[in-house]
């Protein structure tokens, strides 16, 4: 215990000082100063309302009343206090997690927006990409095509180089041929009538010793045509059929197949004029030396021209010949690649077909081919036996010579087709014009 000297004073009434109402007083607000600073709102202060700023002190110093309720609204303002603010700004009256999220949601939006940009970007690139790809492709394909078609263009100048090489024999064949057929034809007129003397080394020929001793037309014309065929030299097949009159028709050897030589021509002639006609082909393509298909077609027709048929050939190729023959009737017409074959009556059904417009082309078509034989200028067979009008075609090679015509007599339309080996034009020729005075 302390020396009462150091104790406080007691009052008048003995009692001590502490229990005095000043004590008690300044107990009391010591009191609430401790609760006030041990309170959760000075270590965790709450944001209050802008209104609450001007509150009343913790205490009243002269109001005990007030004093002793102090704790009470101090609880009371501890309770009803919001949650504790991370914000360092006291006037701040927004709370910060609505603030946040906002944020957050600003933030991904944010986030959308630049993934949606990224997609459409990245869209954008792959289509770009696409496009590109199909250009390239695009540009390899052209490329392509136009190797392929510098190919095929080689390979057409190589074919009309091989063309142009066999045209110049050919046409060194064909001289030679002709100077051989026109020595044969000067050298037909001054043929003994008479047989020439026998040597021991050939035998006496049968040819006969005046014109008394020619076949003479009884009314059967199969019988005269092989006593014609029989009576001049070589070995020789014929047809005949009339357009109109009476109708007749005869041959003899006449579905032989035999060399064709040049007579092949109509039928490759027919060929192109129904190509042409089909829109396969066109008149006024190049074919040869500048000229163009229309002028070839004439030429080789009038004139047999060679270039010109091997170049058609060519375009048509053996297995659509081979179907012209077959269109146009002819059993015994072949082509292979050494020679034409057809026989006599082949050609008498062509050329029949032909006049009578019974072939699958056009009026026109018909007039152009009819032309060129018109326009013939080899005559020295058919056409120098006839007294008629005389649209032919010929061929001759290597011994063959071969004629093949339209005759349009004052007295009557006919075909006739005369093909041989080892004879001459003189015998072609005496021939046709006995077979006329027959129909005629």
């Amino acid at each position: 215990m302390l020396p009462r000297e150091n104790l406080p004073p007691r009052g008048q009434d003995g009692t001590p000082a502490r229990r005095t109402y000043a004590y008690r007083t300044l107990g009391l607000a010591t009191a609430a100063l401790l609760m006030t600073a041990c309170s959760p709102a000075v270590f965790h202060p709450a944001a209050v309302q802008q209104s609450a700023s001007q509150a009343a002190p913790a205490f009243a110093p002269d109001d005990a009343a007030a004093a002793e309720e102090q704790p009470a609204a101090d609880q009371e303002a501890f309770t009803q206090a919001p949650a504790p603010s991370t914000t360092d700004d006291d006037d701040d009256a927004v709370a910060p997690l609505p603030a946040l999220a906002a944020e957050v949601k600003s933030a991904r939006e944010i986030q959308r927006e630049a993934v949606a940009d990224g997609a459409s970007a990245l869209e954008a690139a792959h289509q770009e990409h696409l496009a590109e790809l199909a250009a390239e492709e695009e540009r390899l394909e052209r490329e392509q095509a136009e190797a392929e078609a510098e190919i095929e263009r080689q390979r057409l100048e190589d074919q009309a180089a091989e063309a142009a090489a066999r045209e110049e024999r050919a046409a060194a064949e064909g001289d030679e041929a002709e100077k051989r057929e026109d020595e044969a034809v000067s050298e037909a007129p001054v043929e003994q009538d008479t047989p020439a003397e026998p040597t021991p080394e050939a035998p006496e020929q049968a040819a006969p010793e005046t014109s008394t001793d020619a076949p003479v037309f009884t009314g059967d014309l199969d019988d005269y045509l092989e006593e014609l065929a029989a009576f001049h030299p070589g070995d020789i097949s014929i047809s005949v059929a009339e357009l109109g009159g009476q109708g007749r028709t005869g041959s003899t050897a006449g579905g032989e197949s035999r060399v064709s030589a040049s007579t092949y021509k109509v039928f490759v002639a027919y060929g192109i004029l129904s190509r042409v006609e089909s829109g396969e082909m066109d008149w006024d393509d190049p074919i040869d030396g500048g000229r163009d298909r229309a002028t070839c077609l004439a030429d080789m027709i009038s004139v047999s021209d060679n270039p010109c048929a091997d170049f058609f050939r060519d375009e048509i190729g053996w297995e659509g010949l081979r179907d012209i023959a077959a269109e146009t009737g002819g059993p015994a017409t072949d082509f292979i690649p050494a020679y034409a074959r057809t026989s006599a009556n082949d050609l008498t059904g062509f050329m029949t077909k032909l006049e009578s417009g019974s072939l699958d082309i056009s009026a026109v078509g018909r007039s152009r081919l009819l032309g060129a034989l018109e326009s013939n200028i080899f005559r020295e067979g058919i056409g120098a036996g006839s007294a008629g009008s005389v649209l032919n075609k010929v061929g001759f090679v290597d011994g063959y010579l071969n004629d093949t015509a339209i005759v349009r007599h004052p007295q009557g339309t006919y075909v006739l087709t005369i093909m041989s080996e080892g004879s001459d034009w003189n015998a072609i020729s005496t021939i046709s014009r006995d077979v006329e005075a027959a129909l005629y």
